[in-house]
């Protein structure tokens, strides 16, 4: 999964949220169905997307802060035309996310 086209969204745990800390690491107890769906337009029309995502910097977001996470879509295909700024709705999470680079190979 480390070797996928992936981009990047900065998320926000609110702080009245009931989960107190935001976590997900690949290989840490995540398996192949335990990825999310995420929401956003596509020319125009409703998309739901199925992506595999992680917790990056910080490595762990507490309530009423924000966080990086690494997104690695299952279809890269839809995600193509995401640019910074775009909004993601994130679920069954119920969390928003803004993404901040655009899908791109991994080079690391």
């Amino acid at each position: 999964m480390r070797d996928a086209p992936f981009l990047l969204a900065r998320v926000h745990l609110p702080f009245e949220r009931a989960t107190p800390f935001l976590y997900r690491r690949f290989g840490d107890n995540v398996g192949a169905m335990d990825g999310s769906i995420f929401s956003f337009q596509r020319a125009g029309e409703p998309v739901n997307a199925y992506a595999w995502w992680e917790t990056l910097t910080p490595e762990v977001i507490g309530r009423g802060r924000h966080g990086v996470i690494r997104i690695v879509p299952k279809t890269p295909d839809f995600w193509t035309h995401l640019k910074p700024g775009t909004s993601l709705a994130m679920t069954p999470e119920d969390l928003h996310a803004q993404v901040t680079q655009s899908l791109m190979e991994n080079q690391a």
